[in-house]
């Protein structure tokens, strides 16, 4: 895997001090499970890899907390706990829509696709990268549509 970037986020739906350690959301499996790409990417995760509903899941940059699924209220500036894997969330994109097709989540095509994405391997289009740790640690906590903005900056949508 590449080198980590020097920060990590995650968008929250709750505010944390300082400190804080997030965890896996218990209910992670049952938030997700009903996805097209959720029991595409699980059943054929390699062993060694963290699995999702164990994970805190983390990007580089605070405006694609949103386009990776997360909440929008508070964005996290985290330092992950324990080892970090890297993945492309275009190839979770790309299950879906194999499955969409009539692709079974057995099928080759979506076996290529889901294991493209535990290699950390980059989407032919474009990439958006996410960060799976067991858990990570708060260094900010700030409104997620003001933050890291300069005065005058107008807010995110």
């Amino acid at each position: 895997m590449s080198a980590l970037p020097p920060l990590l986020y995650h968008g929250s739906d709750a505010a944390f001090e300082p400190g804080f350690v997030l965890a896996p959301r218990p209910a992670y499996a049952q938030s997700w499970g009903g996805t097209d790409f959720y029991a595409a990417l699980e059943r054929w995760r390699p062993a060694g890899c963290l699995p999702h509903r164990e994970a805190v899941f983390m990007v580089a940059d605070p405006d694609e907390i949103d386009l990776a699924g997360g909440a929008t209220d508070w964005c996290l500036e985290v330092e992950p706990d324990g080892p970090v894997s890297r993945h492309d969330l275009n190839w979770g994109s790309a299950v879906s829509c194999l499955v969409s097709d009539g692709h079974g989540i057995g099928s080759d095509a979506v076996r290529e696709a889901a294991q493209a994405y535990w290699r950390g391997d980059p989407s032919p289009n474009e990439t958006v990268w996410e960060y799976l740790a067991p858990s990570a640690r708060v260094v900010r906590c700030e409104p997620w549509e003001t933050f890291g903005m300069e005065d005058g900056d107008a807010p995110r949508p």
